[in-house]
């Protein structure tokens, strides 16, 4: 096992997981802050899913499984003995870490591409437009909500879900008493940018999510402000003249310290202040695109995965180069 004392290191503070999947990362979720174990899962597109637990002193490998099809996203339950996977079957999948069985707890007529859990339920959302909530106790469905268009990319954070769609239209959800739809808007940008990922935080006493697209920009949008949307210029860089745009692959919010994370096809991430107007640490490019990445509940750790993203097309993937997980700390203040 890599020990923290002696890692594998790719820059200052950057320790490897081992054992990683043979393919590129396609989910990645550290355990709640609630869960008795401090553990980060990693779905990957050979359709393994693995876990490792983050002990003191190293990075322990402690199980892993296989799906049907390939893990889309992963979500825990609160006390971290439970994981839920949508994939590209359709199958919203449970798996009990301590028996490791698996166990269909709901399906979709298409790639199921979002899993959040909503304790005791799970809400998740398809490519086949729709959003749908399940008891995963009795594997049933309680309630579905049609969407107007695949799904991109969604979150949740207490009582409020979004989700982007492919048409460009942005779906805001209440779940207290609900789930009741409270908005329908147009993700902003370009209309041949794709969003990637959408991240809620809290901003101001102001519920708002962030929308990362492949265009290197990151909004910042809310239901107090529909058409207002501030443009974060991400992974972008001008080379000779020539501005290099790289899609922003995932953009995750630090829950204790509000600062914000994104990575790019770029090779690289950055740290941000909670309003993404300064950037407080920009990591070194690395030799692949970074397709994931995860904050641990307690905002100490950052995860991020190397692999290749498909964004140069397939004549430059390479089967010989392998994906990577590294661990460092959530620090903004020290040189990547």
């Amino acid at each position: 096992m890599n020990q923290f004392g002696q890692p594998k290191q790719t820059q200052q503070q950057d320790y490897e997981l081992p054992n990683p999947p043979n393919d590129t990362i396609s989910a990645l979720e550290f355990s709640p802050r609630s869960s008795s174990w401090n553990a980060i899962c990693a779905g990957s597109w050979d359709n393994t899913v693995r876990i490792w637990e983050v002990q003191a002193d190293r990075l322990v490998p402690k199980v892993m499984n296989s799906l049907e099809g390939t893990p889309f996203d992963v979500t825990w339950n609160d006390s971290g003995n439970k994981v839920y996977l949508s994939d590209s079957s359709g199958q919203v999948t449970e798996w009990d870490l301590e028996s490791n069985q698996l166990r269909k707890v709901g399906l979709h007529a298409r790639a199921a591409r979002t899993c959040h859990w909503v304790g005791p339920y799970l809400a998740t959302t398809s490519w086949d437009k729709s959003i749908r909530f399940w008891d995963p106790r009795a594997a049933i469905e309680l309630t579905r909500m049609e969407l107007p268009d695949r799904s991109y990319a969604a979150d949740v954070l207490n009582d409020v879900a979004v989700v982007a769609c492919g048409d460009r239209s942005i779906l805001a959800y209440t779940l207290r008493g609900g789930p009741v739809e409270q908005g329908r808007m147009k993700s902003p940008g370009e209309s041949n940018t794709q969003v990637r990922s959408v991240a809620l935080h809290q901003n101001r006493d102001l519920t708002s999510w962030l929308i990362a697209k492949t265009n290197g920009m990151v909004f910042d949008q809310s239901m107090a402000h529909r058409t207002v949307s501030f443009p974060i210029r991400c992974h972008r860089r001008e080379n000779s003249g020539i501005l290099d745009v790289y899609a922003v692959n995932e953009v995750k919010v630090n829950m204790v310290t509000q600062h914000i994370a994104t990575v790019g096809s770029d090779g690289v991430f950055c740290f941000w202040d909670s309003q993404m107007r300064s950037k407080l640490l920009e990591s070194k490019v690395h030799p692949q695109p970074i397709t994931k990445c995860a904050i641990s509940g307690d905002g100490k750790l950052f995860a991020y995965a190397l692999g290749y993203d498909w964004s140069k097309g397939h004549e430059y993937s390479d089967s010989s180069i392998k994906p990577h997980i590294f661990l460092r700390p959530f620090e903004t203040n020290v040189a990547a």
